[in-house]
């Protein structure tokens, strides 16, 4: 029975890891969009300004 609780346990802690990279994922490509984003629309302000 310890074993089968071992393996209940090593089971939990691997879906945490995959649910927690997941989001960690989604949460990078975000912010690489999101200041992507942010830096071609300055490009465009700054350019725009130029006389």
């Amino acid at each position: 029975m310890v074993a089968i609780g071992g393996l209940h346990v090593i089971v939990l802690l691997l879906a945490w890891a995959v649910g927690i990279a997941v989001i960690g994922a989604a949460v990078y490509f975000a912010v690489r969009l999101a200041v992507t984003h942010a830096l071609k629309a300055h490009t465009r302000w700054v350019d725009n300004g130029k006389p």
